[in-house]
């Protein structure tokens, strides 16, 4: 039986609406397809979210810039009670076995005076004191012994007592280099310094004797304090014929 023309439009009629659905969208269309301009909430919205990028990013930068490398590595480097507390000083074992050398030799001159120099040297200049003082009871004529306590009391800052101790280490022996030469160093770091002082004593430092690394060390602080060459000679002016003694 054939077909009739109606049955057959409408099966032409399914076909097409089956094959028109599988079609895929075409994205021609699509992104020629413009968009419009953002609604107000939407601008308010990205707006926020800018500001608040900005705001965490300037946070986080000031945090950095404001931590120091003791904050950022915690208190490894810092000087504080509980560091000082916890410092164990390199040089304990050798001062307690020289403390065991002087209690059992209580008037050997050389052991007391390492011990003295020891405790200053670990800035216990307090403990140091007495030793000091105990030397200069057994030997009050030992320059060297004066010169080393002269040194540890300039720097605990105890100067006035230093500047003694250097002065009376001159009047035993006025030409010992390094009693001028830390006496001038002691007048340097004066508040205020007492320079005119400290030139007396680098220039007789430098003069006893120039080779030596003293000697040295004072003609470089006479050259950096302005003093280093002698004022010049007047200049004889040349003699001309009328000055001549016929």
């Amino acid at each position: 039986m054939l077909p009739t023309i109606e049955s057959w439009i409408d099966v032409t009629h399914q076909r097409h609406v089956v094959s028109t659905s599988r079609r895929p969208p075409s994205r021609r269309s699509a992104s020629r397809r413009k968009q419009g301009p953002l609604s107000g909430a939407t601008r308010a919205q990205a707006v926020f979210a800018i500001v608040s990028a900005l705001v965490i990013c300037a946070m986080i930068s000031g945090v950095f810039v404001s931590l120091s490398f003791g904050d950022v590595f915690g208190d490894l480097f810092n000087d504080d009670a509980t560091d000082r507390e916890n410092y164990v000083d390199p040089n304990s074992d050798i001062i307690a076995e020289q403390e065991t050398v002087v209690a059992q030799n209580p008037d050997d001159l050389e052991s007391i005076l390492l011990l003295a120099n020891l405790l200053g040297n670990s800035n216990r200049l307090g403990d140091a004191i007495p030793h000091y003082e105990r030397a200069l009871e057994i030997s009050p004529d030992d320059v060297e012994a004066r010169i080393s306590f002269a040194r540890a009391l300039a720097d605990g800052d105890m100067r006035a007592d230093a500047e003694l101790q250097f002065q009376q280490a001159l009047e035993l022996d006025p030409e010992s280099q390094p009693a001028h030469y830390y006496l001038a160093e002691l007048y340097v770091g004066w508040d205020p310094a007492r320079t005119d002082e400290a030139l007396t004593h680098y220039q007789r430092a430098a003069e006893i004797d120039p080779g030596t690394l003293i000697g040295e060390r004072s003609q470089t602080q006479l050259d950096t304090l302005g003093a280093g060459s002698p004022a010049a000679s007047p200049a004889v002016p040349d003699a001309t014929p009328g000055d001549m003694i016929g």
